[in-house]
Parts: C-alpha cells; structure tokens; sequence
C-alpha cells in the first residue's frame, strides 16, 4: 500500500512537473493554472515542485508565474492607486525597459496620485532616460500632498539627488523651499539639519539661521510615525528618569558633605 502510494505520488510529481516544464516554454496565463494541482486526495502546490528544478528553470518559472499573478490583480484593481502600484510591480517583473516605459507612462497619465511617487523620483533630473523632471516639476508633485505624504516625497526625493552626486548648491535649491513653509512634523527636523548644513557650506548665513530656528520647532512637534512617537517618548522618559537619579545622587552626596563639614567643627 506504502509502495502504490509513493509511485502514485511519483507519478503525480512527474505529470505536474512536467507540465511546468511544458508552461516554461509556454506562457505566464498558462503556467498561472498550476499554482495549486489536486490530484486525487492529494494537493501539490507549484512551490513544492520548483524546489525539484534547475535554479535556472525554477528562477524563471517563479517569474512568470508572479507576472501571471500581477496581471490577474491588476484586472481586479479597483482604485488608480492600485492599478500604479500593481503597474510597478509587473514592470519590474517583467525587464528593466519594462519598469522604466511604465513609469513614463505615470509619470505622464496620474501625476496627480500619491503611488506615482517613485516615478518621478527615478526621473528626477535623470540623464538618458526617457523623462527627466526638472528640480522645479518634482516641488509643484511635492507640494499636491499633505502631511507624512509630503515628507515622504522630500526625503525621497532627496535621497536620489545625494545619489546622482549632484553639487551642494543644487542640494541647496531643493530644499530651500522648506524655509518658507511651516513644518508639520517632527521628522522634518532631520531636512532642516541638512539645510542648515548647506547654507552654511554656501555661506548663506540667513538661510542657515532659519534652517536651525525650524529644526528647533519640529523638535516640539508629535511624530508622524507612531513607533517613532512612542521611542522618542520611552527615550525621553528614561533621560528624565536617570536626570532624577543623577540630581539624587548629588543631594545625597552634597548632604553628606554637609554632615561631615558639621561633624568636624563639632
């Protein structure tokens, strides 16, 4: 009974396995039909099988099966939100030039919506590319959101500016803007550091002064993250905490110089 079973379950991995092999040299749509093969009172899932394959053959099956899948969600996307960041997803499936085609196409189509973020982020003042967006196109994108959104595109976008090498002067004019809008949120305060930096490399001294008055106000202001908020909250509550026992310790000392000085003039 053991043998009959395991030669069917050989059987079964062979016919399944040999259909994946078939739906390599076949289609995504296709090979998506395996994910899941019940055969009798047995369930063979595809994942089982890809460990039984060349890495090669398993790497490119896996492939095609996740742009399979992405191409059945981006059908069922029901926001324009989705359907950006399932695009993304399947383009970077699929090739390199796949990815950098559809982020043009957002980059033109939804420059409105939040997930576009990325694209333009890779074509900012991209060289040989097929957009490049220039320093005042990413701030007008920037300046449609609010809140964690909004520090989220200037921290991004600042990250990719730092990557291409670019001078401290064109640092400078990114974030300059962020001296004259009034911050709302505590991790604003790291940009601010940043601009006080470069103002100071650039010798703009009036920039670097209220670049360090808004660092000190976002100091004051909650975290938009919640898991930073409730850190900064525990650091701060152990800072007090050993501040009270480090002042504690001095009465004590202090009073037992007291006491000593006392006892010796007694």
């Amino acid at each position: 009974m053991d043998r009959q079973k395991k030669d069917g379950g050989m059987k079964i991995t062979l016919l399944v396995g040999t259909a994946v092999l078939f739906c390599y040299f076949s289609s995504e749509a296709v090979l998506r039909q395996f994910v899941l093969h019940r055969a009798g009172g047995q369930s063979i899932t595809l994942s089982s099988l890809l460990g039984k394959l060349p890495p090669g053959i398993r790497d490119e099956v896996t492939r095609k099966v996740t742009i399979a899948e992405y191409r059945d969600e981006l059908k069922n996307a029901k926001t324009i939100n989705d359907k950006i960041r399932i695009s993304i997803a399947l383009a970077d499936a699929v090739s390199p030039e796949e990815l950098q085609k559809t982020y043009a196409e957002i980059v033109d189509k939804y420059p409105q919506y939040p997930e576009s973020q990325s694209a333009f982020v890779n074509f900012l003042m991209a060289k040989n590319a097929l957009r490049s967006i220039p320093i005042s196109r990413y701030h007008k994108f920037i300046n449609q959101f609010k809140g964690e959104r909004r520090l989220n595109a200037w921290s991004s976008g600042y990250s990719k500016l730092k990557s291409l090498n670019v001078p401290n002067a064109t640092l400078m004019e990114y974030l300059a803007p962020l001296l004259a809008v009034k911050p709302d949120g505590h991790e604003y305060a790291q940009l601010y550091v940043v601009l006080s930096e470069l103002a100071f490399q650039e010798e703009d001294q009036a920039a670097e002064l209220k670049a360090k008055k808004l660092e000190e106000y976002c100091e004051k202001l909650p975290f938009f993250s919640e898991v930073l908020e409730k850190r900064a909250k525990a650091a701060a509550r152990k800072k007090a905490a050993a501040a009270r026992k480090k002042a504690a310790a001095a009465r004590k000392k202090a009073a037992a110089a007291k006491q000593q000085t006392e006892g010796e003039k007694n």
